[in-house]
């Protein structure tokens, strides 16, 4: 299948323009389509949540709409387990912030030094906090993997969580999350994946891989 790049471009108006920046990193860019159903929902249903009045009532459906439309994409079992947020990183400081209670001086978490530091320094900070101990799990220069054995090693020490991405945003490698899933609960950890990277590119179900907890920036698709 050939992709028309030409007419992909055209979708997006922050791309027309003489210089583009690629910065993976920086933010996702909005087609037209997105765009346009952004501003009728501020003209047409912009209002606080659970009113009795129309537009409190418009935009509860919209906000419905989203969630069934975001768990269809995740396949997850139910829109209740979709949450938005400002953005993944925010969303991955707060989630540090409540998993973290329960965590005691000496408990351990692992993260890679293959993982964007969205999915790294909230889960340090968090630690240093709590007095927690950091694993890193390093991966091989020649080939962008990560270090399976370092994990599997990791584990044996039953860490209370493991962050990992489903793809590197620096070299692209896509990660065996669901293997990673199935050796930390066998291990007794809660799994928090990093899927900004891959959502766009390829299918993700949350049921098969099982992991506790996926976050993914906000994408914008072409269909309005």
């Amino acid at each position: 299948m050939t992709l028309n790049l030409s007419a992909i471009r055209r979708q997006f108006p922050s791309l027309d323009r003489p210089a583009i920046f690629f910065d993976n990193p920086g933010g996702t860019q909005i087609a037209k389509p997105s765009l346009d159903r952004i501003t009728r929902y501020l003209l047409e249903s912009n209002a606080n949540h659970e009113g009795a009045f129309e537009t409190s009532k418009k935009s509860d459906a919209v906000l419905d709409e989203a969630h069934a439309a975001m768990a269809d994409f995740y396949n997850a079992s139910s829109p209740e387990e979709i949450v938005f947020g400002n953005n993944m990183t925010t969303l991955t400081l707060h989630m540090s912030r409540s998993l973290s209670r329960d965590w005691k001086a000496g408990d351990e978490i692992v993260v890679t030094r293959l993982d964007h530091d969205a999915n790294v320094t909230p889960w340090t900070l968090a630690a240093q906090d709590r007095g927690a101990t950091v694993t890193w799990i390093d991966f091989d220069v020649e080939d962008g993997t990560l270090k399976m054995d370092q994990l599997e090693k990791a584990l044996e020490r039953k860490p209370k969580l493991v962050a990992v991405g489903y793809a590197s945003n620096s070299l692209g490698t896509i990660n065996p999350v669901a293997k990673i899933v199935r050796m930390a609960h066998e291990a007794g950890a809660l799994v928090y994946v990093d899927a900004v990277q891959y959502a766009p590119h390829g299918p993700i179900d949350v049921q098969k891989l099982d992991c506790d907890f996926l976050v993914s920036s906000a994408y914008k698709y072409l269909d309005a």
